[in-house]
């Protein structure tokens, strides 16, 4: 009877120790795509063309050929001509002006330098033009992305309230690609609910929660048998390891003990605990990976199907 209460109490530390890292059942994704260098290249331009005369301005020319490269995807060298032909352009020459910041602000954005996009735009014109600025909406959405990217959720929801009063089917794709992109599924399900939107998401999400790994089972069946919680998410080669490490470690300790070997059994104990709770935490680890990798994968192509993200969201460009 007491051996009985020992196992079971036991089995309830085993359980308990399953779960001994929190952070691993956190679901973390980061849903990326970066379309062909060329994309924007096939994209109009919101701005006038460049006349003649101004063809004929040395600030004329650096704007055309650092329009040229952007749009072959050179972005490095196209902010250094648009930078080159701020320069040279007239104060008096306001449009211009903006656009050759504007095109300096996607390039950053593009080249995913968000940093330098928000820098950029807060120290420019930029952050006084209205709405009759001809890339006004593009900025927006550029200029959102930027703020979601890098964590400054206030900025992101002042430019959300902006684009819900000018284009508020733009806002609701930018508020499904940010709690998409950062695994607030349940959040995506209501904010879809009763929309056009609805059964998609729904899809995604019977669709994962049918393939993902429960991140406390794997660890309680590791727990149980070092080198279950592995095999159950799908790593055969590193649940044999964990198998035969731990049985190693633990036939060592064993032996030691049984010829009196207190200080190798000792310590071949405390290499097997180590062992042992690590395996745990791993295969906690692995299932969230798993997970992870399978919302990745069924997220972008949701999101590409249904062009959530910003940058399939674009009208126009350079």
């Amino acid at each position: 009877m007491k051996q009985s209460k020992w196992l079971n109490l036991l089995l309830i530390c085993l359980i308990l120790l399953s779960s001994c890292n929190p952070r691993s059942s956190c679901l973390d994704p980061r849903i990326c795509y970066t379309p062909h260098p060329r994309y924007m290249g096939t994209l109009p331009s919101a701005f006038a063309p460049l006349s003649e005369d101004e063809l004929r301005q040395e600030w004329g020319k650096e704007l055309k050929i650092a329009q040229a490269m952007a749009r072959e995807g050179d972005l490095y060298r196209a902010i250094t001509g648009f930078k080159r032909a701020r320069i040279l352009m007239p104060d008096d020459n306001k449009d211009r002006m903006l656009q050759a910041d504007f095109s300096i602000f996607q390039c950053y954005w593009q080249g995913k330098r968000y940093c330098e996009a928000i820098e950029h735009f807060e120290y420019t014109p930029l952050c006084t033009v209205s709405s009759s600025f001809p890339s006004f909406r593009e900025m927006l959405i550029m200029l959102f992305e930027a703020y979601h990217q890098t964590d400054q959720p206030e900025k992101a929801h002042a430019v959300m309230l902006i684009m819900e009063k000018g284009d508020p089917e733009s806002a609701f794709s930018l508020k499904l690609f940010a709690n998409l992109d950062q695994g607030n599924l349940n959040a995506a399900r209501s904010f879809a609910w009763d929309t056009d939107e609805h059964e998609d998401i729904e899809r995604f999400s019977d669709t994962y929660c049918l393939c993902s790994k429960s991140v406390r089972k794997a660890q309680t069946l590791n727990a149980i048998l070092p080198g279950a919680g592995y095999y159950y998410v799908g790593q055969k080669k590193s649940a044999l390891t964990s198998l035969v490490i731990n049985t190693v470690f633990t036939a060592s300790a064993y032996y030691f003990f049984r010829d009196g070997n207190w200080g190798a059994g000792i310590i071949a104990s405390s290499l097997e605990l180590g062992w042992y709770f690590g395996g745990i935490n791993g295969a906690g680890l692995a299932a969230k990976e798993w997970n992870e990798c399978l919302y990745e994968n069924l997220g972008q192509e949701l999101m590409l199907r249904k062009q959530y993200f910003p940058v399939l969201m674009l009208e126009t460009s350079f």
